[in-house]
């Protein structure tokens, strides 16, 4: 199963053979031909009034499936980092007015795990990092200079042990970064993205 967010919204690419049920919120969409497939994320983006497209393939199908949609954007990738420390809280970010993780943009010829852990340390003004597992990838949308963006973001657990000193990265626009209890992240997920809060989410283990 893939999610694409386009903001708020979400298109869903998923196994038609292992779909449980139907969600009365969601559209669907299932047998559809290859060039149908490719014109979905554009037909998604002015579709406003419909809040979650669940796009249905067999079992052989989902990857070419996802792939096609894929196939509309200029596709880039980012990483980024979910950091707890020996207390159990989780390292955030408040930029544009809502909390965020860590992250940024895959530099040329970067491997992504080193993308994750530069990011995480340019924009909290942090070290000492200890890389663990890739948790996830989110992906979203957004337009650029005319182009239609898809943003491949690659999620790495992260381990900080011993003292810190926190420095938002304000060039970045970040005002703020914090050590929040686990116990409060709901609080704080409440004002962030949906692709966050998965993020979020798998490493909760829900």
């Amino acid at each position: 199963m893939y999610n694409i967010y386009f903001n708020k919204r979400v298109l869903n690419i998923c196994n038609f053979d292992k779909m449980q049920k139907k969600d009365p919120n969601s559209v669907y969409l299932n047998g559809l031909e290859k060039d149908t497939i490719a014109g979905i994320p554009l037909f998604f983006e002015k579709s406003e009034n419909i809040k979650n497209l669940v796009v249905c393939a067999d079992s052989s199908n989902i990857e070419t499936t996802f792939h096609t949609i894929c196939s509309a954007f200029t596709q880039i990738n980012a990483a980024g980092g979910v950091v707890e420390n020996e207390k159990g809280q989780y390292l955030l970010i408040y930029r544009n007015g809502m909390w965020d993780l860590p992250k940024g943009k895959q530099e040329d010829g970067e491997d992504i795990a080193l993308t994750a852990l530069r990011e995480v340390e340019e924009e909290c003004g942090i070290s000492g990092l200890e890389q663990k597992e890739l948790l996830c990838i989110t992906r979203h949308t957004y337009r650029m200079n005319g182009e239609f963006i898809l943003k491949h973001t690659y999620w790495y657990k992260m381990v900080h042990r011993g003292e810190d000193n926190l420095e938002p990265q304000r060039e970045e626009g970040i005002e703020e970064v914090k050590w929040v209890n686990k116990q409060d992240l709901a609080e704080y997920m409440q004002n962030t993205y949906p692709s966050i809060r998965e993020v979020i989410m798998i490493e909760a283990g829900q």
